[in-house]
């Protein structure tokens, strides 16, 4: 993937990244004026989702119950799976 390094550093930080950038781009994650706490509140739990994603990885990972490129490769695969199919 060319956007490594300009986006993340790993496939899944990149995409991450780029559905962080979409959501932002149409209004999702920016706070609006009648609920300005409603966006950045669904904002902190996309974040905090995401990190008990990973964190959850990483212990599977280290105990080896799973690898993390596994997953990483299975993320891929749903991704591109889903946008096949709209």
């Amino acid at each position: 993937m060319e956007l490594k390094g300009t986006l993340g550093d790993g496939d899944s930080e990149v995409i991450r990244n780029l559905v962080i950038a979409q959501l932002t781009e149409r209004g999702y994650l920016l706070p609006s004026k009648e609920q300005p706490d409603a966006s950045m509140h669904l904002a902190d739990e996309f974040k905090m989702l995401d990190t008990m994603i990973y964190s959850l990885v990483e212990i599977m990972d280290e105990k080896g119950q799973i690898k993390y490129s596994d997953w990483e490769a299975r993320l891929k695969k749903k991704i591109h799976e889903e946008s096949k199919a709209r």
